[in-house]
């Protein structure tokens, strides 16, 4: 659980003056969209053979975004201060009276009681000598005329190793898991292993949590409302265009606090909500900002940013595959020849196209229902909708989280996300 308790990040009446003040300026008509402000902490404790250090990183900075006819424009600095939020609305408003406020100087951001010996222990259950750790807390408010809200996200905590061939680890602090995850972070591929040629179509189990992977790419991404708004979603027909089994429900969830990438509003001051994306195999939603919320007449609350300098855009949260009734060992036991797949290194998804690749790290030939030769890494392929439709309807019933998840990456920017699934088979991939 991420039981870390947060104290509030900046004074509330300070930010109820500037909401209020902020409406003075849209009642001036001076174009205000919303006013945001962050502060953020990351501790690197690094650990070596014979030496330990940690680095310490805090920054805060402010962000203001105007309408103009056309778009939205945004401006940053660097601070969270009266004099700094005064200057850049200096252009659309009259910021003498900030200056008069002066509000309550915010808490530190502290690391919890004993956060290092966590990291100490998470390192020695890697059996590696060298690794680092890293602690992220990031604390911010988002402030519209005539309103405010604090935005909480949980505390992570991230694993990651100098061993190219291993995998990172990021989960939310105290996370029930990270005991059990931790000995799997220095888990290397089997370079030497089996590979299956390339061009064959073959039957594959996705293990619980890998299968994570496969809806973060095949549905999540492609139900962004920016990609739908560019006419680039295959899964754009529409809602209530069938494109799974009937026992695929899938959902965006950002209050699951145990998964990284949980908020309690978004970064447009949004409430977090659940948002059903698929259900029995029916598009029922999308996950959109204000902006594309109002473009495509949706509902808004993914907008979500990456850094305090740049603007809120369309972003998935904890993406979240309900389990199904099947002992997940029985989708494996009915393969004469196939694939399962344990671990996947990345995935990448081409909206135009529709195509997918899904590179495998880890995994085993089945044979008869028996897991025979270790896989080499090796990559599978296939469009959006073809595996859409070629999931088995039988699930697995053990829904679980990805810990390798982790950061998800998109134009270039990055931001934590969190999966849970369970088994799932795919009856035809091509190995590429």
């Amino acid at each position: 659980m991420n039981d870390f308790k947060q104290e509030p990040a900046f004074d509330h009446r300070w930010l109820e003056a500037l909401a209020q003040w902020c409406k003075k300026g849209q009642e001036a008509n001076a174009g205000l969209v919303d006013l945001y402000l962050e502060r953020r902490l990351e501790l690197r404790l690094h650990i070596r053979r014979n030496a330990q250090w940690i680095e310490e990183c805090r920054t805060e900075g402010t962000a203001v975004r105007t309408r103009t006819d056309l778009r939205h424009e945004i401006v940053a600095a660097t601070g969270t201060s009266p004099k700094t939020i005064a200057h850049l609305l200096s252009g659309p408003l009259d910021t003498r009276e900030l200056h008069l406020q002066r509000p309550l100087p915010p808490p530190d951001l502290d690391a919890p009681r004993g956060w290092r010996n966590t990291a100490e222990a998470l390192v020695e259950a890697t059996s590696l000598s060298d690794a680092t750790v890293f602690l992220f807390e990031r604390r911010a408010a988002i402030i519209r005329p005539g309103q405010w809200q604090e935005i909480h996200t949980p505390l992570l905590i991230r694993l990651q190793t100098p061993i190219p061939s291993s995998s990172s680890l990021l989960a939310t602090w105290n996370h029930a898991g990270l005991t059990e995850w931790a000995p799997l972070v220095s888990a290397s591929p089997q370079h030497k292993g089996w590979q299956p040629d390339s061009g064959e179509q073959l039957p594959v189990v996705f293990t619980a949590g890998t299968s994570g992977v496969l809806m973060h790419e095949l549905v999540g991404h492609l139900l962004e409302g920016d990609v739908i708004s560019n006419g680039g979603s295959p899964l754009d027909a529409g809602e209530a265009s069938i494109v799974g089994p009937p026992t695929l429900f899938v959902t965006d969830d950002p209050t699951r606090f145990d998964l990284p990438g949980a908020f309690s509003s978004d970064d447009e001051g949004v409430t977090a909500e659940a948002i059903p994306l698929l259900e029995g195999g029916i598009v029922c939603g999308a996950l959109c900002d204000r902006f594309t919320a109002n473009k495509l007449g949706r509902t808004p609350g993914r907008g979500r940013r990456a850094a305090w300098n740049r603007a809120p855009v369309p972003r998935m949260s904890n993406l979240v595959a309900a389990p199904g009734r099947t002992n997940p060992e029985a989708l494996e036991n009915d393969q004469k020849r196939g694939l399962v797949v344990t671990r996947l290194s990345g995935a990448s998804v081409d909206p135009r196209s529709g195509r997918v690749i899904l590179r495998v790290e880890q995994g085993w030939e089945l044979r008869h229902g028996r897991r025979r030769r270790a896989l080499a890494p090796f990559d599978l392929g296939g469009d959006v909708l073809g595996i859409l439709r070629l999931i088995d309807p039988n699930l697995g019933n053990d829904p679980t989280p990805d810990w390798r998840l982790g950061w998800c990456l998109k134009a270039g920017l990055t931001l934590p996300t969190g999966s849970e699934a369970p088994t799932m088979l795919v009856r035809s991939l091509e190995v590429v």
